[in-house]
């Protein structure tokens, strides 16, 4: 997801479809709460079906993203077999479309992991995204102007990820459609209206993923085309992307400085309402080398900890951004490490309950400070609560 997938996501997924191929989704049998009706008004949820069970201005929710292995980080599942009782609600990383609004896989779908989740009391979603797997980099901006722009094309994407989640028994879909071009700014609003309403009448969930931004600029090429209040009125739950303050393409520094984070939910809140807003918890590390200025290693919390013991470095909390970060020197380039771990994530997390948020997303599952269990589960995890206790 976001900015550093550009560079990492991208090339482990293109891998692992070389390695392994779309393989075929299963079709399990679908959910017994599916409600079926023969007149033409839209089906109702239940008492304590899937959106009840996730919606609403007292819920708080923990919700983990789900991807494969990335190189030599390991992939989402171990993470999520552990701390499952914690989990709201998991992405799976899995999907994304062509210039036709076909859904394809674009992961190693495993629907046991999915069945996981959902035993263990978790929402599980089907991940859509738009990110290049044709052999080149990042996101693809031409495939989401191309879809998102042609009402027809874009009203066979809503149908096939509505298909997608009867047909396989998710309980919503998330959609990671990054780099928009700005002049489809209506074009995206649209499509989260028309696929909210269509999953609406499934009793099925919408979450948007949405870069990060404490002014609206349109015509900004990453972040103009999402249209905050739009997005808010249309989706189920809106999951603000807050990290990459620094990242891949990018110079050294915090992933998500206190103060700027801060600044994105205040402006967050005056587009969209409250009760729909997660707040992304980045638990992954950048080391920047002297050498690769804009290009630094992608790495988990326990890779990092391991580069710093290996270096022998103290590692200190920058007093301004309220994240910890270390330098060492290898082989003459210097370098220089910034992470988050519990103490600056639990001031992030202050900042979601001062706002009275939705909850928190943590990208990614399996890159974390095993001690987030703790803070999380003493600040969030509304459906959970009682596996907490």
């Amino acid at each position: 997801m976001k900015r550093f997938l550009t560079f990492m996501m991208s090339s482990t997924l293109i891998l692992g479809l070389a390695l392994t191929g779309c393989s075929n989704v299963p079709n399990p049998t679908p959910p017994s709460n599916q409600k079926t009706t023969q007149s033409s008004e839209p089906p109702k949820a239940e008492a304590g079906a899937t959106r009840d069970s996730v919606i609403g201005a007292e819920k708080r929710v923990v919700m983990g993203f789900y991807t494969d292995p990335e190189g030599p980080t390991p992939g989402s599942k171990e993470s999520m077999v552990k701390n499952g009782k914690m989990l709201d609600e998991v992405a799976f990383f899995w999907y994304s479309f062509d210039g036709s609004g076909k859904v394809i896989p674009a992961g190693k779908i495993d629907m046991n992991a999915k069945s996981i989740a959902q035993k263990n009391g978790s929402k599980a979603y089907a991940l859509v995204h738009n990110m290049n797997l044709s052999g080149s980099v990042g996101f693809d901006a031409n495939l989401a102007h191309r879809v998102l722009s042609n009402a027809g094309t874009r009203s066979k994407l809503v149908t096939n990820l509505v298909n997608l989640t009867t047909k396989d028994g998710w309980d919503g879909i998330s959609v990671d459609i990054e780099k928009t071009p700005p002049g489809d700014r209506n074009n995206f609003s649209a499509f989260v209206a028309e696929l909210g309403k269509a999953l609406k009448a499934k009793d099925k969930v919408l979450n948007i993923s949405i870069p990060a931004k404490f002014v609206d600029y349109p015509s900004d090429l990453w972040s103009g085309a999402y249209d905050y209040a739009a997005i808010g009125k249309a989706a189920d739950q809106v999951i603000l992307m807050t990290y990459d303050e620094h990242g891949m393409g990018t110079t050294q520094g915090p992933i998500a400085s206190q103060g700027w984070v801060d600044r994105v939910i205040t402006f967050a809140v005056g587009k969209i309402p409250k009760e729909k807003i997660i707040m992304g918890l980045p638990v992954y590390s950048y080391d920047w080398g002297s050498n690769k200025p804009l290009m630094p290693d992608y790495l988990s919390h326990s890779q990092t900890i391991d580069r710093a013991k290996k270096h022998g470095v103290q590692i200190l909390t920058d007093p301004s951004a309220k994240v910890p970060q270390f330098t060492y020197t290898a082989n003459g380039v210097r370098h220089e490490v910034y992470f988050e771990n519990t103490a600056s994530l639990r001031t992030k997390m202050d900042y979601a309950l001062k706002h009275k948020l939705h909850g928190v997303a943590i990208w990614r599952l399996g890159m974390e400070d095993p001690t987030i269990w703790t803070s999380l589960m003493k600040t969030f995890g509304t459906n959970q609560s009682t596996a907490k206790k």
